[in-house]
């Protein structure tokens, strides 16, 4: 079966459009606080060794109904928040401080934790909602039935060492049309630096990874009995060779570098995600000096 498109109405086709920009925002936005070809300074900061680092995903949720209690739309998030806590569990704030040490460390926390409250303020749900309200108004008109509502999910997973965070993220939002959508999402971060981190700041050498991506995409397009070029986009090499920029979603596990396409990015929709990983036992002979101080044990 070879993956086909879905056709778009143009309420749908909108807000794919919105979304896929605020895609592009999400990704870059961590790279911004930080050049792609710059190594940070690796003079340790981290937590004063009387603190513990504890990150949890907190779920968020609203539900917007019309006059008539109709749904109109909903959000469910799993928004990643850091706390600080002493070692004998007492929370550690701002105003709970004793010194500057420990009001880096909070600064720390606040930069991480302002990036998803900031990735919520982006993903403007009362825009979805407005589409939603003008879509329910004129099925009335029509005296059509309004049988679903429109919808918005964040999922997280995070992975965390004594170093760094990684957090992997998959939105999905519906606004009419076929089918709902996906956006997979990124975000690493220094805990020593109390700072993102994209992954091209990690390797002095990029061009072996783009190069093992795209003997992994030939692979995938014959598991189908295709070519890559009928698999994937025309232009997937050129795709790939920014995997480390902001075509692609870069996160870490213990074992595992992920990097992560969203339907549409590389392929059709009917193609799915494009996930590849590669292991950390490999990529570390092409991290540089910054790159092995974070994944070294």
């Amino acid at each position: 079966m070879k993956p086909e498109n879905h056709v778009r109405t143009p309420l749908r086709t909108l807000y794919g459009l919105v979304l896929l920009a605020l895609a592009i925002v999400l990704l870059s936005s961590c790279a911004l606080r930080t050049s792609q070809n710059v190594t940070p300074d690796l003079t340790p900061v981290g937590l004063p060794e009387n603190l513990t680092c504890e990150i949890v995903t907190e779920p968020e949720s609203d539900i917007s109904r019309a006059d008539d209690g109709s749904i109109l739309a909903a959000y469910s998030y799993q928004l990643p928040v850091m706390s600080l806590y002493r070692l004998n569990g007492a929370p550690v704030t701002e105003e709970t401080a004793e010194n500057s040490r420990e009001l880096d460390a909070v600064e720390m926390a606040n930069t991480f934790n302002q990036a998803f409250r900031d990735w919520k303020a982006e993903a403007d749900f009362s825009a979805l909602e407005e589409l939603a309200r003008n879509d329910y108004a004129q099925k009335q008109a029509e005296n059509q039935k309004w049988d679903y509502h429109y919808e918005q999910g964040l999922e997280s997973d995070i992975y965390q060492t004594e170093r760094f965070v990684s957090v992997s993220g998959r939105f999905y939002y519906y606004a009419g049309g076929a089918h709902p959508n996906t956006v997979l999402l990124g975000w690493n971060y220094d805990l020593e630096k109390g700072a993102f981190f994209s992954a091209g700041q990690l390797f002095q050498d990029t061009e072996a990874i783009t190069e093992e991506l795209l003997h992994m995409a030939q692979e995938r397009a014959a598991e189908w009995n295709m070519t890559p070029e009928e698999f994937f986009w025309e232009d997937y090499p050129e795709i790939l060779n920014g995997w480390s920029e902001r075509s692609a979603v870069v996160t870490f596990d213990e074992y595992n570098m992920t990097i992560s396409f969203s339907p549409y990015v590389i392929a059709s929709y009917a193609a799915g995600e494009q996930i590849f990983t590669i292991p950390l036992t490999w990529l570390k002979q092409y991290m540089n000096q910054y790159g092995q101080h974070l994944f070294s044990n």
